[in-house]
């Protein structure tokens, strides 16, 4: 599996049975995403109970990240799919639900979409395959015409092209899922359509009342306004998250992989965990083996040095589940072994610029004198401080943390170079000999290496250890 970045499945209905979550989790994801607009929270507590059970029979912390719906419009449930071809009209009506097919009717339950939309204005869905222009607006229907050959499937997000719509940051419906999320223990919540870092204080608010700070939050950039506010949301949120496919909806398709360079960029001299989304390997959809344009999207993705690339639809409702998370690490092993280490330089000098605090002086200090003696780098830590400043450094060797806390490891587990490990611990002394030990009994750390080991920044004294290890 690879070595610095990590592999995030979304789960789905192609992805819900024991054998396929087991099966991805041995072949190296590192991370699980439940997308809150579809499914109920029985499918999600049954995909959660089998991550947790994977977990414990890989010996692997597992994060696990819910994805909610956030401000978004989405069309209601089509009993069939709508099939459009270039040129052809079909109606959007108020309402749930509606026959589809050749009624060519696609519902939307939200009446706030019909006041904001206006005559001219171009509909995109489905992470920009479908265009729609809006050819006529009447008082309890809209005509729109097919830009492009499409096929509408129920609870797709709708966007309007140039236009945002300004529904709240967070629904009722959101909240509910919030609590779901905390009930179930999730390690990572994820804000969907950030506007502003206004956005990102309202779910910190509402974590913070109910004695839950401890959960992460991932603003997904998908929008002009959070494009615009990147500094501001960066520096609020605890991972970035690059939304490919509504970025998509909502820019020129010429525009995303500068986008994508650039929010990876700010993230990086932010010092703040990365993750990129959507299409790495659409084709494996419907077909076993990427194209090669997926798989050098991919390669570049791990050559800006984000931290994790997160599958979508590839693994929640594709055909080949399995065989896309074995493409993705097949992809990922071969560039951290052959081209990473040329590209990591600029990567590390975007990272490790402007060190302004003594804990990032401290991390900065031990990682350089681990790589300048070539040796395995082994950190204890209680509340994973250390490792995350580690992490966003950008280390060029791995980085074994070890903690007594699982829900610390969880969490740590999508970021770049670490390899988190269990250890029962009562402190810092005590820990940092067993997650030595752990990373022996592992195989990832072998007799005759050299190591450095410390724990997190404690006062008044230090420990850093220089030890070759030997029977």
């Amino acid at each position: 599996m690879p070595m610095f970045v990590k592999v995030i499945a979304s789960l789905g209905p192609a992805s819900s049975d024991t054998a396929t979550i087991f099966g991805m989790v041995k072949q190296g994801v590192s991370g699980f995403r439940i997308n809150f607009s579809h499914g109920a929270p029985d499918d999600w507590a049954k995909y959660v109970d089998v991550v947790r059970s994977a977990e414990a029979r890989f010996g692997k912390a597992i994060a696990l990240i819910g994805d909610l719906q956030g401000p978004s419009i989405r069309i209601g449930k089509v009993e069939q799919p709508i099939v459009l071809k270039k040129g052809e009209s079909a109606k959007i009506v108020f309402g749930g639900e509606a026959k589809g097919g050749d009624e060519k009717v696609i519902p939307v339950p939200i009446q706030r979409f019909f006041e904001f939309i206006d005559e001219g204005d171009i509909l995109v869905m489905d992470d920009g395959r479908t265009r729609l222009r809006i050819a006529d607006v009447q008082p309890d229907y809209v005509e729109v015409v097919a830009l492009t050959d499409s096929v509408i499937t129920s609870r797709k997000a709708i966007a309007t092209y140039g236009k945002e719509i300004d529904l709240p940051p967070l629904s009722e419906k959101d909240f509910e899922n919030v609590k779901f999320a905390l009930e179930h223990n999730f390690d990572y919540i994820g804000l969907s359509y950030v506007r502003s870092g206004s956005d990102i204080d309202i779910l910190r608010d509402y974590l913070r009342r109910i004695g839950r700070e401890d959960i992460g939050v991932v603003a997904k950039i998908e929008t002009k306004s959070a494009v615009k506010n990147l500094d501001e949301i960066v520096e609020k949120c605890d991972v970035v998250l690059v939304a490919r496919g509504d970025l998509g909806m909502n820019f020129g398709l010429e525009e995303i992989h500068a986008l994508q360079s650039r929010i990876v960029a700010k993230a990086l001299e932010s010092r703040k965990p990365v993750i990129v989304a959507t299409q790495l390997l659409e084709s494996m959809v419907e077909k076993q083996v990427p194209t090669r344009a997926e798989v050098v999207d991919v390669s570049t993705a791990i050559e800006m040095g984000v931290d994790a690339l997160m599958l979508t639809g590839e693994t929640s409702v594709g055909k080949y589940p399995l065989e896309a998370v074995s493409w993705l690490t097949k992809i990922a092993n071969f560039i951290e072994k052959e081209t990473l280490r040329k590209q990591l330089k600029v990567v590390v000098e975007k990272a490790r610029s402007r060190i302004d605090n003594l804990p990032i002086m401290f991390a900065k200090g031990v990682l350089e004198l681990a790589e300048d003696m070539n040796a395995k780098l082994v950190v204890f830590s209680m509340h994973g401080n250390t490792a995350r400043r580690l992490s966003t450094l950008r280390p060029s060797i791995p980085v074994y943390v070890g903690s007594s806390n699982v829900n610390v490891l969880r969490k740590l587990a999508i970021l770049w170079g670490l390899q988190p490990l269990y250890v029962e611990a009562q402190g810092y002394e005590d820990g940092l000999q067993k997650t030595l030990q752990k990373a022996i009994e592992s195989n990832y750390v072998s007799y005759g290496d050299l190591v450095v080991a410390t724990y997190g920044l404690k006062e008044p004294r230090q420990r850093i250890e220089i030890q070759r290890v030997v029977h």
